[in-house]
């Protein structure tokens, strides 16, 4: 099953919409959304050239040109954000709770 998520921030005008396939984990970032202008350089984030490369064809003056599909939420989210953050809570479903609130409780267990 598929279900529409958000990723938001006003301070860095970001405003994403992706699906989250509940079966496979995937997420998938929708055309149009907006992305941050800047991808962190540091050591603690290790993927900053990933997520340059992810963007190369994909994004264009901060807006998803193209549907783009990640295998897991967090990846999505380091795409959009341009930093290291953990997609299973930065996500929200339409009643802002995060994916992992939403998907992943009492599984685990």
């Amino acid at each position: 099953m598929n279900v529409k998520i958000y990723l938001k921030s006003k301070k860095n005008d970001i405003d994403a919409i992706a699906t989250f396939n509940t079966d496979t984990k995937e997420v998938t970032v929708k055309k149009g959304s907006r992305v941050s202008g800047h991808v962190g350089q540091s050591e603690k984030f290790r993927g900053a050239a990933s997520v340059e490369k992810q963007r190369e064809g994909s994004v264009k003056d901060k807006t998803v040109i193209k549907d783009v599909l990640f295998k897991s939420p967090s990846t999505a989210a380091n795409f959009v954000t341009g930093t290291s953050t953990n997609g299973w809570v930065a996500w929200k479903t339409e009643k802002g709770e995060s994916i992992k609130q939403a998907y992943s409780e009492g599984k685990n267990e």
